[in-house]
């Protein structure tokens, strides 16, 4: 009895083993193919994590190499800017440097030149007191008008030099040319209307209008005197050329006292 019992026991369990054998295969069969599909599964989840982090460095990587060009392209800019800086600074350096120099000159030509203007008035004043007295009350109010402009101490130097320059300019033009023009002088102590030629500074005739008295202003005396008929050379044929009475020609006419040929234009000034 004991014996049939354990074979009873024996074949139940076997009986058991086979029921949970055949009842766990399908299970097993399951967890294998998931992990199969687990095992692949990642390798592929694997590789698109790897793919996505080689696309962000990349990203990362170009936007790196980006803003290094664009801090690099800054860079040479910002390096331009003060190159191009330090050259205006030392235009402006040498632009002062030269400024000083030039302050410096107009200041030593200021303290030369200020006396020089009265120096040359003085030369001015002598000229004129010494010349051949026409268009003498012009002349002095000119140089009157001059001295009040070089006693102004607010007028600027330039300009006083600049007006110093333009009386010089019109007493140089004097000398030029010739000019006819009436007047009443005076004559062995009387007034006398008559007919006036002047050449230049060279010299000074007057003819009265009968054409019978004919003179010259003799500077050293400061006076008018006459010609001796043969000193008087071409002096009326001189008289018509100037008045545009005669063409011009060359004429002899009398200058300190001695013939000399002079050509006259016929311009009259």
């Amino acid at each position: 009895m004991k014996g049939h019992l354990q074979l009873n026991l024996i074949a139940v369990i076997y009986a058991l083993t086979v029921n949970v054998s055949a009842n766990a295969e399908p299970l097993k069969v399951e967890s294998l193919a998931q992990q199969w599909v687990d095992k692949i599964q990642q390798p592929i989840e694997q590789s698109v994590q790897l793919g996505q982090e080689a696309a962000d460095w990349q990203q990362q990587k170009a936007q790196s190499l980006s803003q290094q060009q664009q801090d690099l392209g800054e860079l040479y800019w910002t390096e331009y800017q003060l190159q191009k800086q330090q050259r205006y600074l030392d235009s402006l350096t040498a632009e002062v440097t030269q400024l000083q120099q030039d302050i410096e000159t107009i200041n030593a030509l200021k303290q030369q030149l200020e006396p020089q203007l009265e120096i040359w008035y003085a030369t001015l004043e002598r000229q004129i007191a010494s010349d051949l007295p026409f268009d003498f009350d012009e002349r002095k109010r000119r140089l009157a008008f001059l001295r009040t402009a070089m006693d102004a101490s607010s007028l600027p130097l330039a300009e006083r030099f600049r007006r110093l320059l333009d009386v010089l300019s019109i007493e140089v033009a004097y000398g030029y040319g010739q000019h006819a023009s009436q007047d009443v002088i005076v004559i062995d102590g009387k007034p006398v209307q008559v007919n006036l030629l002047r050449l230049g500074r060279l010299a000074w005739f007057y003819m009265t209008p009968d054409e019978q008295q004919l003179g010259w202003f003799n500077n050293k005396t400061r006076q008018w005197q006459a010609l001796p008929l043969g000193q008087q050379g071409d002096l009326r044929l001189a008289m018509a050329i100037t008045t545009n009475k005669q063409i011009a020609k060359i004429v002899n006419v009398p200058l300190m006292n001695l013939s000399a040929a002079v050509e006259l234009e016929g311009v009259q000034k």
